[in-house]
């Protein structure tokens, strides 16, 4: 399936979800009903907002290191860049706490994607094979291992925060969508997404060649440890911008890519903008599935533990497929 037919699946389903999630609702009994309420329409357009750019700088942060690493099972959150971005973050505000000061507004995406690139490098260095380069078992298995390192630290950082920092970082880092996010941090979330995407899109035949082996991308003229590090910056900073934005949120990253490239290929040029509205039409979805949960007295299921519950499955079954092994176009 390629072109005209398959973009109409994608912008329908993308349009199907915004719309759920823009008319669903709960009432003040609980019962969900569906609806356009102009009162609170500005919220839930901002929710969307927020979900787009998530979904689509997580999408696409997936695609760029699965093709770079020949690797069907990377994604930002399987190796370790969303908690790295999470601990980095919690990292932050302890110190901040600890020296009396606040930290100054914006700085979040900065710091979380010195954290997603620490995270990226850890598990490049042990997913390295002297005879045969990147090893794409030994780096999952890496992956696996730093991400829970991460977490780990993210979450003795949480509880050694004051109550009041340490409650809202939590509800942060269970993964939400904000219905009031930062402007300013909404903006370059958005901004990066939008320009890595064209940026890519641009370099879609360098991109093609780097899932080639290393002779072989070489012989055709690609600079590898120049598009390596090109790569790891893009993709830690939109990992690091949507972590910033919606907390840290798994398999977005990981389902997206491959949505987008059974859709239009392996082509980077047809599936760099494939995978943007993927991941952003997934997003806005688990966003408008989590109204559909009640919960006793009130309040929303995290965002995350929905991608996690939907995610999940989804992981095990490109596992079964045997999608750990080499992976090219």
């Amino acid at each position: 399936m390629r072109g005209g037919r398959a973009w109409c699946i994608l912008l329908v389903a993308f349009a199907a979800f915004a719309v759920m999630r823009l008319m669903l609702f709960r009432g003040l009994d609980g019962s969900l009903a569906w609806g356009w309420n102009p009162e609170v329409a500005g919220l839930r357009v901002q929710a969307v907002l927020s979900a787009c750019v998530a979904g689509a700088s997580l999408a696409l942060s997936g695609l760029l290191l699965q093709g770079m690493l020949r690797n069907p099972l990377a994604s930002p959150f399987v190796l370790g860049l969303s908690t790295g971005s999470q601990a980095a973050v919690a990292l932050a505000l302890l110190v901040a706490w600890k020296a009396g000061i606040s930290l100054p507004r914006g700085v979040e995406v900065p710091v979380a994607t010195l954290g997603a690139a620490v995270a990226l490098l850890a598990c490049m260095a042990f997913g390295v094979r002297r005879d045969r380069g990147l090893d794409p078992v030994s780096l999952v298995l890496a992956g696996v291992v730093v991400a829970s390192i991460a977490g780990s630290l993210a979450t003795l950082c949480e509880w050694l925060l004051p109550a009041g920092d340490r409650s809202s970082l939590l509800a942060w880092s269970l993964g939400r969508i904000p219905e009031q996010p930062d402007p300013a941090l909404l903006q370059v979330a958005a901004a990066i997404a939008v320009g890595v995407g064209v940026g890519a899109s641009l370099q879609g035949h360098r991109l093609d060649a780097m899932q080639l082996s290393d002779d072989e991308a070489q012989a055709v003229g690609v600079s590898l440890p120049w598009a390596r590090l090109a790569v790891v910056l893009a993709s830690s900073l939109l990992a690091a911008a949507a972590t910033a934005l919606c907390g840290p949120l798994a398999f977005v990253g990981l389902v997206a890519p491959h949505a987008a490239r059974s859709l239009m290929g392996g082509s980077h040029r047809r599936t760099v903008p494939a995978a943007l509205v993927a991941g952003a039409a997934l997003l806005v979805l688990a966003d408008a599935a989590r109204l559909l949960i009640p919960i006793d007295g009130g309040g929303r299921l995290p965002v995350g533990v929905v991608c996690a519950l939907a995610g999940g499955p989804a992981f095990l079954i490109l596992l079964r497929r045997g999608a750990a092994r080499s992976w090219t176009p």
